[in-house]
């Protein structure tokens, strides 16, 4: 019986640490020193909150595939990613159907941006905002904190982001005046562990021969 025991606790702990190396877990997220945050498949969205007359307006972006990659003769993460925008009045529309987001290689000094963005909704890190802002081919801008502010012809854009490299908010001005924002509405800004169905299936096994030892050690 103490046999069996050690068995089964030796099973659990392995069942503990298994989904970390899972299939899922282990994904082309990284080249280099270069990280791309998001989760495959998960969807993030970022809402409309002014002006009040375009609140439910939304844009949707889900990462379809992450790969290390050839990029203008550069060793880049690729990220090909779907965007989607909602409108109250005409519904969904298509922007990126899995499509380049990007190619990205900090340590190359490298950050190529597809042409589908409205606005660049996840950046790579470590955050390098300068390379973002030229990969932008933003005009006149200045950077504040974790904030890139472009400026054109008296108008502005703002591009804040955390610093797992999500866009939180971006702020549009017309002479000073804002007249469009929109900020992140869905994911925690950080990329959470990819356990997906794995983490489900071991939780319950486990709970399972937590329950087994417990009657037991009862008996």
């Amino acid at each position: 019986m103490k046999n069996v025991k050690k068995i089964i606790i030796g099973l659990f702990i392995i069942l503990l640490f298994l989904p970390f190396f899972s299939p899922n877990a282990i994904s082309a997220t990284t080249i280099g020193d270069t990280t791309f945050p998001a989760d495959v498949g998960k969807t993030y969205t970022w809402k409309v909150t002014y002006p009040a007359e375009t609140k439910g307006y939304k844009i949707t972006f889900k990462s379809e595939s992450i790969e290390k990659g050839v990029h203008n003769t550069i060793d880049a993460l690729m990220v090909n990613c779907t965007i989607r925008q909602y409108h109250p009045l005409t519904g969904w529309s298509t922007t990126s159907d899995n499509e380049l987001y990007m190619a990205a290689n900090n340590t190359q000094n490298y950050l190529y941006f597809g042409d589908y963005m409205f606005f660049p909704n996840i950046i790579p890190t470590p955050i390098d905002l300068t390379l973002v802002a030229e990969a932008m081919y933003a005009n006149n801008y200045s950077i504040v904190d974790n904030t890139i502010i472009e400026t054109f012809l008296g108008d502005t854009d703002e591009y804040t982001f955390n610093t797992d490299g999500f866009l939180t908010s971006y702020v549009s001005k017309e002479d000073g005046e804002m007249v469009l924002k929109f900020v992140l509405a869905t994911g925690d800004g950080g990329a959470a562990v990819p356990f997906g169905n794995y983490f489900l299936i071991f939780m319950v096994i486990g709970v399972v021969a937590l329950v087994y030892l417990k009657k037991q050690k009862i008996k």
